[in-house]
């Protein structure tokens, strides 16, 4: 296999591939910062950490959310986002696209956190089963009680 030649760093610099990517990353900055002021004028600044403005190209805006609920969200306020966007940014957009793309970190923390939440121990449920007892009546009380009675019976051996 022949081997090409490294290129100049004036020919890496002059590349339109490289113009294209200082291009995008300039309007990216720009379309993240009109997406956080919409947000933020239209009160939906608990929305922001959750959402990322992919691309703008006329006629759509696509949009990347963490979570259906907050894709859900967009769709119900896409009126006057559209509006903001319309007035605000070049190309107007007239439609929404949501992407749905969950933080990978979001997905790892998961099983932690169901891991951390423990089943409640025996007194707990003893505990329950005794308050629930004195909110009903006979027959149910008495049953309550001596499933109660039984668990703490279990807990103390």
């Amino acid at each position: 296999m022949a081997r090409r030649r490294p290129k100049k760093l004036d020919q890496l610099l002059g590349s339109q591939r490289l113009q294209q990517f200082a291009d995008y990353s300039e309007h990216y900055t720009q379309w993240q910062q009109l997406l956080r002021d919409c947000f933020s004028q239209l009160g939906l600044d608990e929305l922001a950490p959750h959402c990322e403005v992919i691309q703008l190209n006329a006629p759509s805006l696509t949009l990347k959310v963490s979570s259906a609920a907050v894709g859900q969200r967009i769709k119900t306020e896409q009126g006057r986002i559209i509006t903001y966007f319309q007035t605000h940014a070049t190309p107007a957009a007239d439609r929404i696209e949501i992407r749905i793309r969950p933080n990978r970190s979001q997905l790892s923390q998961a099983p932690q956190k169901a891991a951390a939440k423990q089943a409640p121990t025996e007194s707990d449920t003893v505990k329950k089963l005794r308050e629930q007892a004195a909110l009903c009546e006979e027959p149910l009380r008495s049953q309550l009680l001596a499933l109660a009675d039984k668990y703490s019976a279990d807990e103390t051996n």
